[in-house]
């Protein structure tokens, strides 16, 4: 079977066919890749006649695949595997792939240019290939080819892809200049519109490299007076990406803008309010949103300079440069930019789209509510006004734009501007939640959860009662959008009364609070909803459960005998879930969804009950191990969480199944797959370790051996080791002196754990997971100190080598804090373990630690007073120790 041959076999419907020239792909790649990469390329560059065109596109697919993935682990090695093929063979495929671009078939020529632009990715970072740029530009002025129009087409589309793959940093000045050479030369008002079409394509993914060109006054005009001659073009495609072209130049080169304010905002309030074509006024839209995000954030640093007492006079741009101001554009806009996004977007809805669908309406939608957080309590009055003059329309979009408009700038004004509106805006909205026309209610009901989430605190009782009756009849509403957003209005007002309940009682129920009259019957329908027909639309089950967590998180004395009977009607629903038939996958995904969301209820139920749960123990531990015995991913995570909680709920009552439900964590410890059943599973055995304590000294070996794999197994995901650190403090607490027999392996785990440093320009989720990691091994010497105290052991790490580690440790934190680099948790941890040392140390050399550099940095930073003044005293009384 020959090339061609095999390629075209492998598409086929036949599954024979196609495995069997699967197979001999395979085979050439892993035997012979060089040779086969030159076939593939000679396939793709051949204009041989009678060569069937879709075998050369896919010859061109293959290539590209043999040289690129989608995991970076993979896209690395195949990268190290290219370089290391002779450079003699890669320039000859290289030459072939660039002659591609020449071909007059279209499939071909648009294949070459997705592997030019791959292997380009691959060489001119390193330097490997200096005479791409200058033959892709010698491409754009080239006149003997079967078709020109074509050749540049398929250049530029090389250069749109190359700059895509490419990283930031990767291109030097001279090269964006040839790339914008070319580009600007295909974006000319005399080429067809699909050169000009590709030609702004590229532009758009070139932009971040051509910061020294915006530096640039000649060449900086240049490129905005291309991107914007280009928004007035009449094809639609080359719109849409002029104007994404404008966002982009936005959000790159904000602090470049103000010469060409005047233009972008004649252009895009033109676009918005005139262009037939949706995509294009959403383009224009967006550039409006990415203005407004620049400035939110710009806003803020300039909030966080002032209150830190940085900030320059005036506004000014801060000494030497290092940063920019916010030039307010956004505020200067307003009073022609939202009359354009209220009249001309929000009433532009698709009344037979979805809830995720993007559209004018949407966009308009989304940018309005930036505006409000960028220019806030102006944004009042001209949104009110279109508030009140379509609210009682006869046309339902007037109606739905209306509320849109009211509910989006609830976030952005101050609360005193907004209050009254709010309490006169009520009851018309509570009243459109039985509107005819279903996105009038479904908007409806989502500004009502809006105003539940920021204003419930001011919702007065004579509101309160119509708008709990009209969620409650929302609750039972035909459309599940409808009924998903009401859902979600009910966890906002449970979730500001659970945030009021925590600030006025620290954590004691109320006898009564503002939800009990209603939370019986929300209750109730909440419960109903959950089992509608169309419970999978619009996450509507998903929503139903999150809301009922959180009413019953946020519950009040009077209403526990109600939660009492939820927890019993809760076990008997997720018991019945295994009696439901299971014919097929979907079948499946069902029940394992809905037993997770169960777990869920009974986790947050048994927390909120505490010992009252004890009359439910034997058949909630009975069920949760059921769903345990399942396997399920989903459901197993939440399983675990459930049975944390009732070990803390129960304490010494939970050692009677330790015998069924140890072997489930031991299970759960082992899955690597499924990073998050592990974590809950390590979260469980924390929690049957605080509960049970010393009983919980027959079963530690399992689970002390599995805790210790994970924390050596690099498949497992970095997220759960913190944890797994952890919760060797846990066991170490619990069961005491009896914890000597791990010692050695859980110190010398915790050293190497302790010694990880950040890479330079490490990113913030870099940063976060140290920090994280730093708490997971402060918990676990913590717990060690006091468990081996409690055992009266504590000498076995006194007097061990290993307290140099420790103290190796906390003075890596030291370093950090003295730099401003250490987080707050972090050094309250670590001042803690501090006076846990203090206090089991005895006089000798490790004294001269207390009073060293490091100890006094920590002390010093910190302001939770409370934990200093522990860590001193223990110091002290170390200090007077004969």
């Amino acid at each position: 079977m020959d090339l061609s041959a095999t390629l075209l076999a492998a598409q086929s419907s036949d599954l024979n066919q196609r495995n069997a020239a699967e197979a001999q792909l395979k085979e050439w790649e892993s035997s012979a890749l060089p040779q086969f990469m030159v076939a593939l390329a000679q396939e793709l560059s051949s204009e041989e006649t009678g060569r069937d065109v879709n075998s050369r596109q896919l010859a061109g697919l293959h290539l590209k695949n043999l040289l690129t993935a989608r995991d970076a682990q993979t896209a690395d090695a195949k990268k190290e595997r290219w370089l290391r093929v002779e450079a003699a063979v890669r320039a000859q495929i290289k030459g072939l792939c660039l002659a591609a671009l020449r071909s007059p078939k279209r499939l071909a020529a648009t294949s070459g240019s997705q592997v030019v632009a791959k292997i380009g990715a691959l060489e001119v970072p390193v330097k490997q290939w200096p005479e791409l740029l200058d033959a892709l530009q010698g491409n754009m002025a080239a006149t003997e080819v079967p078709d020109g129009d074509l050749l540049k087409t398929a250049t530029l589309e090389a250069l749109g892809y190359l700059c895509e793959d490419l990283e930031d940093e990767a291109i030097d000045p001279p090269d964006t200049n040839k790339i914008l050479t070319a580009i600007v030369d295909g974006l000319r008002e005399d080429r067809v519109e699909g050169v000009r079409v590709a030609g702004a394509g590229a532009l758009l993914n070139a932009l971040v490299f051509t910061r020294h060109n915006f530096e640039v006054e000649n060449e900086r005009n240049m490129i905005m007076n291309v991107v914007c001659r280009a928004t007035q073009s009449r094809d639609d495609r080359l719109r849409v990406v002029a104007f994404e072209s404008l966002a982009r130049i936005a959000s790159l080169y904000y602090d470049r803008l103000a010469e060409y304010m005047n233009a972008c905002f004649q252009l895009t309030l033109e676009a918005i309010q005139k262009d037939a074509s949706e995509q294009v006024a959403m383009m224009a839209i967006e550039f409006w949103s990415t203005l407004c995000e620049e400035e939110l954030e710009l806003l803020e640093e300039e909030a966080e300079d002032a209150e830190s007492g940085m900030a320059p006079p005036g506004g000014a741009t801060p000494p030497g440069g290092g940063g920019q101001r916010c030039m307010r554009y956004v505020q200067q806009a307003a009073a022609h930019l939202v009359p354009s996004l209220l009249q001309y977007a929000l009433l532009r809805q698709d009344e037979h789209a979805d809830a995720e669908t993007w559209n004018v309406a949407a966009a308009g939608a989304v940018c309005l509510a930036l505006v409000a957080q960028t220019i806030q309590d102006d944004v009042v009055i001209p949104v009110l006004h279109f508030f009140e003059s379509k609210i009682m329309s006869a046309d339902w979009r007037d109606r739905e734009a209306a509320i849109m408009a009211f509910g989006q700038i609830i976030d952005g004004p101050k609360q005193d501007s907004l209050a009254n509106p709010v309490s006169t805006a009520l009851p018309v909205l509570i009243q459109r939640l039985c509107d005819d026309h279903v996105l009038v209610k479904d908007t409806a009901a989502w500004t009502l959860a809006r105003v539940c989430e920021f204003y419930a605190p001011r919702i007065s009782r004579e509101c309160l009662d119509p708008l709990a009756t009209a969620l409650v009849n929302a609750l039972q509403d035909a459309a599940a959008r409808v009924t998903a957003q009401a859902c979600f209005a009910i966890f906002n007002l449970a979730q500001a009364c659970d945030d009021q309940n925590a600030a006025a009682t620290a954590g004691v129920k109320q006898p009564t609070n503002a939800l009990s009259p209603y939370f019986k019957p929300f209750l109730h329908a909440l419960l109903a909803a959950t089992d509608r027909p169309d419970w999978n639309e619009n996450n509507l089950r998903g929503q139903a459960y999150e809301a009922i967590n959180m009413l019953v998180q946020s519950h009040a004395s009077d209403t526990r005998p109600v939660v009492v009977d939820l927890m019993q009607y809760i076990i008997h629903k997720l018991q019945r879930t295994f009696q439901a038939q299971v014919l097929s996958n979907d079948d499946k995904e069902e029940r394992d969804q809905h037993q997770s969301s169960l777990c869920s209820v009974i986790q947050v139920t048994t927390r909120a009950l505490e010992k009252d749960v004890k009359s439910f123990k034997d058949p909630v531990v009975e069920v949760l191990v059921r769903v345990l015995h399942n396997q399920n991913p989903v459901a197993s995570e939440e399983a675990f969480m459930a049975l944390g909680a009732v070990a803390a709920a129960i304490e010494a009552d939970f050692e009677k199944y330790l015998t069924d439900v140890v072997p489930f964590i031991v299970r759960g410890l082992q899955n690597y797959t499924d990073w998050q059943v592990c974590n809950a599973a390590v979260g469980c055995a924390g929690d049957l370790c605080r509960a049970l304590e010393a009983k919980m000294i027959p079963v530690c070996d399992p689970l002390v051996q599995c805790l210790l794999q994970d924390l050596q197994n690099p498949e497992l995901n970095r997220q759960v080791k913190p944890n797994v650190l952890s919760c060797f403090g846990d066991v170490a607490l619990a069961i005491g002196g009896a914890f000597d027999k791990y010692l050695d392996y859980t110190l010398q785990m915790l050293d190497q754990a302790g010694q990880t440093v950040l890479p330079p320009q490490a990113d913030e989720d870099l940063v976060d997971y140290l920090n994280v990691l730093r708490e997971g091994i402060l918990e676990a010497y913590t717990g060690i100190i006091q468990g081996l105290k409690d055992g009266e052991k504590q000498n076995l790490v006194t007097h061990s080598p290993a307290l140099n580690n420790v103290f190796a440790f906390l003075m890596r934190i030291a370093d950090d804090a003295k730099e401003g680099k250490a987080d707050d948790t972090v050094v309250t941890h670590a001042i803690g373990l501090i006076g846990d040392l203090a206090d089991v140390t005895p006089q000798g050399p490790a004294s001269s630690f207390f009073a060293s550099e490091a100890v006094h940095v920590l002390l010093g930073e910190h302001r939770d007073a409370e934990i200093t003044k522990y860590a001193r005293s223990k110091m002290q009384a170390h200090t007077a120790r004969v």
